[in-house]
């Protein structure tokens, strides 16, 4: 995968990801999360996702809906590796998916 730096105006940058007792807190500009979130060029989408394992389709559905080049997907501590069957959303629209740890 080719990397470029963002020239972007988006108002979405993360500044840092911290441990936070038994997750993370995420601090993007000057706001800190402690949720699973969505994060998209313009849009910051509190996310009901706690675990890896409660992801669904229709949740790679609402991310294709976006038009990435790539999803990256946290696990929270540990990398934890999806069945291709919840992305296949992402699949059937050329949508890349890199999953690893949150921090």
């Amino acid at each position: 995968m080719k990397l470029h730096l963002d020239k972007s105006n988006s108002p979405h940058r993360i500044h840092s990801c911290t441990k936070n007792g038994n997750g993370f807190e995420i601090k993007i500009d000057d706001q800190s999360y402690a949720c699973s979130l969505i994060i998209a060029p313009h849009k910051l989408i509190n996310w009901g996702v706690g675990h890896p394992s409660q992801l669904r389709p229709e949740d790679f559905k609402t991310m294709a809906g976006f038009n990435p080049e790539v999803v990256i997907l946290g696990t929270g501590p540990a990398q934890e590796f999806i069945n291709p069957k919840t992305y296949l959303p992402l699949i059937e629209a050329g949508i890349g998916l890199e999953v690893m740890d949150t921090q």
